[in-house]
């Protein structure tokens, strides 16, 4: 496998890994289409920017929502952009790739991504599960028969996996991520001090303010918004504390994932489990005392990972250069 290409196509951002350079691009997922001319008017962080202030003719969004591809031409063009951005697809010189997925991945939604990346110009496509990627980032022995738990919470999904021989052993997926951590925020906000704000403002808080410790102090930050009874807007000093009770429900419904995998896993392997404990990747694992929180909930010790945003392109990374580190062969589609 000469030119091999690792594509996480995340709900928040995409990454992209080449065999000869290591990761080349880090970028939002996000394109914006003008519905005239269906043209591309911009692309990652431009369009990122423009979501939610565009003319009626100007559609900004992300085409990936909870890991899964829900506009294929939009994600087509949008690879297809990121690709040239980065001369990895020429005329004479076309790349197989490895693209991140959710692990259950229906039969449509793993077909919209094969094919979005073949209209990218890949000369082959394989689709590799995105939490097995992050474990093998991460440096674990994948091939062990030894049993690593892993859970990946990104921008869209959480998935908890046991993973053993090359193989995911088991596994499940909740739509609880960093999208539903936003959502739990202005939900909290309207019903506690009738407060509303959009998803930036949530971002915002969640970045500057979150926590899963309410012992660790972030102090407070002043947000706008409109009172949902007056109708004025409205500036409200928000603390730490808020933020911790906000998403406090979300990382419950985690740990209740994390313990029912673990209660779904083979006896044999309950033992392994607890003694290594649970590696923590994906972007919200940058969440403070996410760790910590998750470890005192579900009775297991907690890693954090050192790079978990990065932990799924480079697994894909390791994966390509030694494709024996999953237990059954690569299976790349054509077209």
């Amino acid at each position: 496998m000469n030119y091999t290409i690792g594509l996480d196509l995340g709900t928040h951002y995409t990454r992209i890994w080449k065999s000869d350079e290591g990761v080349v691009l880090r970028c939002p997922t996000a394109a914006a289409i003008d519905s005239r001319t269906h043209q591309v008017v911009a692309l990652g962080s431009e369009a990122c920017r423009m979501i939610g202030k565009t003319p009626e003719h100007i559609l900004a969004y992300r085409p990936v929502v909870d890991g899964l591809i829900t506009d294929f031409e939009v994600a087509a063009r949008m690879v297809t952009g990121f690709f040239d951005a980065k001369r990895l697809c020429t005329l004479f010189k076309r790349p197989a790739v490895m693209v991140a997925a959710p692990y259950y991945l229906d039969q449509v939604h793993q077909l919209a991504a094969e094919n979005a990346v073949l209209e990218a110009g890949a000369r082959s496509v394989a689709v590799i599960p995105a939490v097995y990627a992050a474990a093998a980032g991460e440096g674990l022995d994948v091939r062990s028969p030894r049993a690593h738990l892993v859970l990946s919470m990104g921008g869209g999904v959480a998935e908890a996996a046991i993973i053993s021989s090359g193989n995911v052993i088991h596994a499940k997926t909740l739509r609880v991520a960093g999208d539903r951590l936003n959502m739990a925020i202005v939900s909290y906000l309207k019903n506690r001090y009738h407060l509303l704000i959009g998803d930036n403002a949530a971002e915002a808080l969640k970045l500057r303010l979150g926590t899963a410790d309410p012992s660790i102090d972030r102090g407070q930050m002043v947000v706008r918004g409109r009172n949902a009874r007056t109708k004025l807007a409205e500036s409200r000093a928000v603390d730490h504390i808020d933020i911790c009770e906000a998403i406090k429900p979300a990382i419950e419904a985690v740990a209740r994932l994390v313990d029912t995998v673990v209660q779904e896993a083979p006896h044999e392997l309950e033992r392994e489990l607890y003694g290594l404990g649970i590696m923590l990747t994906g972007g919200s694992a940058l969440l403070p005392g996410l760790g910590k929180a998750l470890s005192q909930k579900t009775g297991m010790r907690v890693v954090v990972s050192k790079n978990p945003l990065d932990a799924v392109v480079n697994g894909l990374g390791r994966i390509a250069r030694n494709p024996q580190l999953l237990g059954d062969p690569i299976e790349f589609r054509r077209r």
